[in-house]
This record gives C-alpha cells, structure tokens and sequence, in this order.
C-alpha cells in the first residue's frame, strides 16, 4: 500500500549567487553578440554608439539570466514567469525607446566588457563550490 506524505514537499531555492553569477554569464553574452553584430555591421574599430535600447536589452538578458535558472526536476515558480516576462516586455518596449545616443566608446570595449562580466560570473558561480 501506499503511503502519502502528510507534511510539504521540500522546495529547493536557488542561491543568490547563482542567480547573479547567471546574471553576469547572461550579460557576457549579449555583449559578445552586440560586438559580433557590430564588427560585421559597421567594421572592425568603428565607433559604438550606447543608446537606452541597447542599455535596456542588456538589462533584459541579465534579468534571463538570473531567472532561468531551474533543475529539472523543479518547475517554473511564480517569480521566474514574472521576471522573464518582465525580461520579454523590456525587450519589446527598446522598440519605443528613443535611438539617440548617449555615449559613445570604442568597439573593442565591448568585447572587453564581455570577457570582465564573463570572468566576473565564473567567479561568482565559483564561491558556491564547497571548500574540501
């Protein structure tokens, strides 16, 4: 016969420092994508241009990256649907953000920025690793 289990099935959370190093894994990402987009739009070297749709997309995908991190046997809570749906709404709402610019940098910077939130995730992540 079988037994039910009469107290609460155990939840498992995600530690804060593997939401904030996914975050910087996420944002390592969107960068190299924008540089690789950059260097094949406009040629290696060539001014960068930071506008509130590109600082918003960033915001966005740190936002992914935080939020969607599940285990398998975990389902999606109620506070990761809202974040990614919130991340989905950021990226929709860059269309009617204004295009003008509000600094611009060198291209290689963002490859640069890139490796140091790269870099920055690896670390993060690290410190969760039990010390032996």
């Amino acid at each position: 016969m079988s037994q039910k289990n009469s107290g609460p099935e155990p939840t498992f959370r995600v530690p804060l420092a593997l939401r904030v190093g996914g975050a910087f894994m996420a944002l390592a990402v969107a960068l190299l994508v924008f540089t690789v987009v950059a260097v094949f739009s406009d040629g290696w070297m060539a001014p960068y241009v930071v506008t509130p749709r590109f600082l918003a997309i960033l915001v966005a995908a740190m936002i992914l990256g935080a939020f969607a991190t599940i285990r398998r046997d975990q389902a999606a809570s109620r506070t990761q649907v809202i974040a990614l749906i919130i991340a989905l709404a950021l990226v929709i709402l860059t269309r009617f953000f204004p295009n003008e610019g509000i600094y611009v940098m060198a291209q290689y910077w963002l490859a640069m920025y890139a490796v140091a939130a790269f870099l920055s995730g690896l670390v993060i992540r690290r410190a969760l690793i039990p010390k032996v």
